[in-house]
Order: structure tokens, then sequence, then C-alpha cells
């Protein structure tokens, strides 16, 4: 810390020279969070000194938070509004399996069981949260399109099964587990199941309502216990923003923690001091978008996708399955070279450490096709780039072999 202060003006340049570096949103197509919405920005910021742990002083706060949950809840089909907003996936990830273990020992006879099981692409913060909550990850492969494969998994189950957790848009690849034939799993077995939609609760409503098909992931299945969504993703609100809603207000209660003052609600949540700004901001922009806004920018989304798609097969590039979301991947031998040369150039993508052939772009608000031509006249060149100076590399090395 210095020892005496800058100038506002001086405190602002430097900020602004050490952004300098950051990427502009025109070169992102690895993030599944955007800008978000103007709306959301100005709420965000008139709220920025609230706090949702203190609802003493923050009454009108709180309700908006409950309205929040409310408006939610409503569209994921519970029969009651019954969650928080948190603050990201993770957390409400680990709230949910939270309460999945304190519901699962007060049943059990054993009270140690601790297996949950996932596919191989459940989100990687699971892991985090099974080392926190002393739980045992048991891992079902997955099928070609990237969904977990359910085949086998009747006889992973067991006493000592605390939760089944399936993925609504996988962060690698948009997949969808079969969340339909795992709620009928749990409710056979009653077992706990956790649906993380933090990618794909803000889309496959609207999709679904658009045409597309695509699964229910939502309350309407009666095995599902709990979900997770992020507003701060395909919600365009403001980080942080996620949400954790649960079928109904009794499951939440079992992590219900007094504080010690008097008239001072219960927590329900890992973080007592809460950004209430967070929770007006996603009420903004919830509410002036409304569900046709959602459902317009979800078409715009799906369109920019689906020409992408077209202009990938059109280049002679495969895909390694067909998006289900809003994320693409092109199957390439060399992906994690054209990654790094991309970001030379100053364009992020990504590309999976566990299957690195797998070259993702995710498609978000700020995505368009303008965009999009753009940044394939780019790849084209990278891997040209590539494919000569790999071919330059075998014509050297076979002149070096005949001398």
């Amino acid at each position: 810390m210095r020892k005496h202060g800058l100038s506002k003006s001086e405190v602002y340049s430097n900020i602004q020279k050490l952004r300098q570096t950051d990427v502009p949103w025109d070169r992102v197509l690895n993030s599944i969070c955007t800008q978000p919405h103007e709306v959301a920005v100005k709420a965000f910021t008139d709220a920025i000194d609230t706090n949702l742990g203190d609802v003493r002083i923050f009454q009108g706060t709180h309700q908006i938070e409950q309205q929040v949950i409310q408006s939610i809840s409503t569209f994921l089909h519970a029969k009651e509004p019954a969650g928080s907003l948190v603050s990201g996936g993770t957390e409400a990830n680990l709230l949910a399996l939270y309460v999945a273990k304190k519901q699962a020992r007060s049943k059990a006879k054993n009270r140690h069981v601790s297996e949950v099981i996932c596919a191989e692409t459940v989100h990687y913060s699971m892991k985090k949260i099974f080392d926190l909550l002393d739980l045992t990850a048991v891992i079902l492969p997955v099928d070609e399109k990237f969904r977990m494969d359910i085949s086998q998994i009747n006889k992973h189950i067991s006493e000592n099964t605390v939760a089944i957790v399936a993925t609504a848009g996988s962060s690698e690849f948009g997949s969808i587990d079969p969340i339909e034939e795992l709620s009928d799993i749990a409710v056979a077995h009653q077992i706990y199941l956790h649906v993380d939609a933090a990618t794909g609760g803000f889309i496959i409503p609207f999709a679904k309502a658009l045409g597309y098909q695509l699964p229910n992931f939502d309350f309407s299945l009666p095995g599902v216990s709990s979900i997770t969504m992020d507003p701060h993703k395909y919600g365009l609100a403001n980080i942080p923003a996620g949400g954790i809603f649960f079928r109904d207000q009794s499951l939440i209660e079992l992590i219900s923690l007094d504080s010690f003052f008097i008239n001072t609600p219960s927590h329900k949540t890992f973080l007592g001091t809460r950004p209430g700004g967070a929770a007006v901001a996603t009420f903004a922009v919830l509410e002036h978008l409304g569900w046709d806004g959602y459902k317009e920018i979800t078409r715009k989304n799906y369109a920019t996708m689906e020409y992408l798609v077209e202009q990938l097969k059109w280049r002679n590039y495969q895909l390694a399955s067909p998006p289900e979301l809003n994320i693409v991947i092109v199957d390439l031998p060399n992906a994690e070279e054209v990654m790094t040369l991309l970001e030379e150039w100053d364009w992020i993508i990504s590309v999976s450490k566990r299957f690195r052939h797998c070259l993702r772009l995710v498609i978000t608000a700020h995505v368009n096709i303008e965009m999009i031509d753009n940044f394939l006249t780019v790849l084209d060149g990278a891997v040209n780039c590539l494919s000569d100076t790999a071919s330059l590399e075998n014509t050297q090395a076979s002149h070096g072999a005949k001398g």
C-alpha cells in the first residue's frame, strides 16, 4: 500500500493502463459470461452499497431478491419459491450437495453415506465440493454426444449414495445429461437429484419455446430436488449473480443457520455478506427483458450458432458432436496448437484438457455474424499457418534423413 494516496484521476488512469491487456469482447469466444445488460449495470451501481445478509437494514433489497426467486422458480415449474441468490454456480452446487448430504445422513442407518454419482463431464468445481463435504465421486463415462451414459448406473446405486448430479449444459460441450431418465431413477431409489443448469438454465426454457427439441430439466420432473442457475451467464446480470433453487422450502431449511443477533433472520447460504446489487441487477434485467426478450436473445444466439456451424462445414471442418446449446465443438487434431496461435493473435477460444482434439467456441450475446466471419478468417489462417509449418518441418526432416 502507498504511504501517500494518488488523486482520483491518477488512480483511474492507472487502472486503464493495467486493463489494456484485457481482451475486448469482440475477440472472445470461450466465455459463457458476457457483458451484462445496460439495465442491469445501472441497477447494480445504484445498489452497490446493499447487503442481502442484513435484512433489517435492506428490507427492500431483500424483497427484490425474493421476487427474483419467485420469478425464476415459476419458469422452473416449482410449486413454491425456494432458493437464494449466491455468488455463482460453484456456491450453488456446494449448497445443493450440502443439503443432499444432510438429508441422506438424516435418513440413513449408516451416517457416513458419502457417494455422489456424476458424469466425467461434471463441472470441475465439484472436485472442490466433494473435498469440502467429504464426499466421494462415482464417475460415469459419457456417450458419443458427451452426455452421461446411464446404462450401468443402477449397479453404482447403493445405500451409500448421497445424490446424483446431472448437468444441463456442460461447460466443455454444452451437452445435456439424460435428466428425464435420471429423474425416474431418483424417484425409484429415493435419491436426491441435483441439476447443474448454470449454463443451460437461461437457454433451455426459451429454446424449447422457440421449437428446439430439448429435454426437460426442471421441477416438472418429479425426481429433481435442486437446480443451479446463473443469472450472470445467459441471464445477462452482473457478476456475481448465481442462483440455487430447491423443489420446496423444507430442503433449504436443512441448511438454515441462525446468526448471533435478535430479529435477524437465519442464513441459508454459504456467504454471510452478499451483494444486494446482484439481486437488484437480476431483477432489473428480468423485468426489462421479460419472457419475450429472453426468447429473442435465445433466437439470435441460436441463429448465430447455426450460421457458425454452416460456415464451419462449408470450410470442411468437422464437428465433434452436433451442438445442443450454444457451444460448438470443432474436432481438430492440433486444437491446442491452434488455440495457442489464436491467442497470440488476440483471439480467445478454449480446448478441453481431457479432450484435447476439441476446439470449443461459445456463442453469447456479444457474438454476432460479423464477429464469426472475422474469426473464421483468422481460424483458417491459423490452421494453414500450422499446416505450412508442419510441411516445412517434414520436408527438412526428409532432406536431413537423405543426407
